[in-house]
């Protein structure tokens, strides 16, 4: 069956290359009431070892294809994994308040989110909240036993298909094709994404069903990233 995805360009040139769907997952849980926190902050502790475990792998992946500097991401997040304030009212409201790893997890970091974003006059703080925002995505996807996208991970030529890119995600991406001024697919090997698709906000049921229909690595022969569209897809 053949399907046509467009999307917005982000540059010059047609890729050609697989498409690959970078697909967020559901982070959906339920608060509950829990009897036994300290297994609840276990829980939670083992989430965090997990995601430091995944993210020295992404940063230096994204020193070795970006360099020190656009890998500074990664560190800022392991940062925040490590911070003993921000951690310890986690662990201090599943004791006081008896509920699960992820309603405590969500509550706390959701202040701290709130209160850098409000510093309008301070632009480092307000970078903070999107690190807080993507650390704590990934520590709840380990707690839900989801799989979080890792971009820096793809280790094949790809065209990625996705609703947007965090500042996280576009730093695992390799450069490659950013120095090629056409836009064409680099050396093989390389895991580059030749092309941002972005499903604009007018229609977001339309962007969600495309999301549920194609897989990640469907065939996607050719994307004009001048206009968006596809020069040829099969999914």
């Amino acid at each position: 069956m053949t399907k046509v995805l467009n999307g917005i360009a982000a540059s010059d040139g047609i890729a050609a290359a697989k498409a690959y769907m970078l697909v967020q997952p559901d982070l959906s849980f339920e608060e509950k009431t829990i009897d036994n926190p300290d297994a609840e902050i276990e829980r939670l502790s083992a989430a965090v070892e997990t995601s430091k475990q995944e993210l020295e792998v992404i940063k230096q992946k994204a020193t070795e294809n970006l360099g020190a500097e656009e890998a500074q991401v990664f560190e800022a997040h392991l940062t925040i994994l490590s911070d003993p304030e921000l951690f310890g009212q986690i662990n201090d409201k599943i004791k006081n308040d008896k509920v699960n790893a992820e309603a405590a997890l969500k509550s706390v970091t959701d202040m701290f989110i709130q209160m850098f974003e409000a510093m309008e006059d301070n632009a480092y703080m307000q970078e903070r909240a999107g690190d807080i925002r993507d650390v704590t995505k990934r520590v709840m996807g380990h707690l839900l036993g989801v799989s979080i996208p890792n971009p820096a991970l793809i280790n094949e030529e790809v065209v990625i298909v996705a609703h947007d890119l965090t500042p996280s995600d576009t730093a695992q991406l390799d450069p490659a094709d950013k120095a090629d001024d056409t836009g064409h697919a680099g050396p093989a090997g390389n895991r580059i994404p030749h092309q941002r698709h972005h499903y604009g906000p007018d229609h977001p049921d339309e962007a969600d069903q495309r999301d549920q229909q194609a897989q990640p690595h469907d065939d996607l022969q050719g994307t004009d990233a001048q206009t968006g569209d596809p020069v040829k897809g099969q999914l």
